[in-house]
């Protein structure tokens, strides 16, 4: 028995990396079940957003493989990415309730972000807030589409989960057919 039931990770995952995965690994550490929210699931090929949901969940289950204590969804912006409001918080956790029955018994997030902002204090009263702290791993989704950019994949790998090496053709080709992307390439 682990100390929570249920913990909940919410991510865009726009390139999955090492600092995503030190949080799920905390939580298969320390929760029976773990669900994960993939946000921004409507957007794709965009700066922000360059790679569609099956893409970013094919890169968690790369990784995790079918493992019956991870739930991976989906979850589509509220209104726009900016949405940091309790309105989006009760969002969360409504979607979190239709595949839990219940709110995370906590949430884990790295300290670049304050989740805390997101929820009135009384949406949370059953639910731990752990923050990890990234200072350890300074890595951004950022950081490594610009490897892709500049065709670096040995740094690349240094920060990304080794299962995921043999996707970076897929993931690079898929980053460069974005607008934004094509023309940094071009300029390069």
């Amino acid at each position: 028995m682990k100390p929570y039931d249920v913990g909940l990770i919410v991510g865009r995952f726009q390139t999955f990396h090492k600092g995503h995965e030190k949080l799920i690994d905390t939580g298969l550490l320390l929760c029976d079940r773990l669900l994960i929210l993939i946000g921004s699931a409507q957007e794709c090929f965009t700066e922000r957003n360059p790679y569609n949901l099956t893409t970013r969940e094919a890169m968690l289950r790369e990784i995790y493989g079918d493992n019956p204590n991870i739930m991976i969804y989906g979850i589509s912006d509220m209104t726009n990415e900016n949405d940091i409001c309790f309105e989006w918080g009760k969002y969360l956790l409504d979607h979190a309730d239709k595949y839990i029955y219940k709110n995370p018994d906590v949430m884990i997030y790295g300290n670049d972000e304050s989740r805390s902002q997101w929820f009135d204090k009384s949406d949370l009263k059953n639910t731990t807030e752990l923050i990890l702290n990234r200072a350890e791993l300074p890595i951004s989704a950022t950081m490594l589409r610009q490897l892709m950019i500049d065709d670096n994949r040995k740094e690349w790998m240094k920060l990304v989960n080794p299962k995921l090496h043999k996707m970076y053709d897929r993931l690079r080709q898929e980053l460069i057919t974005v607008p934004y992307y094509a023309e940094k390439l071009n300029k390069r």
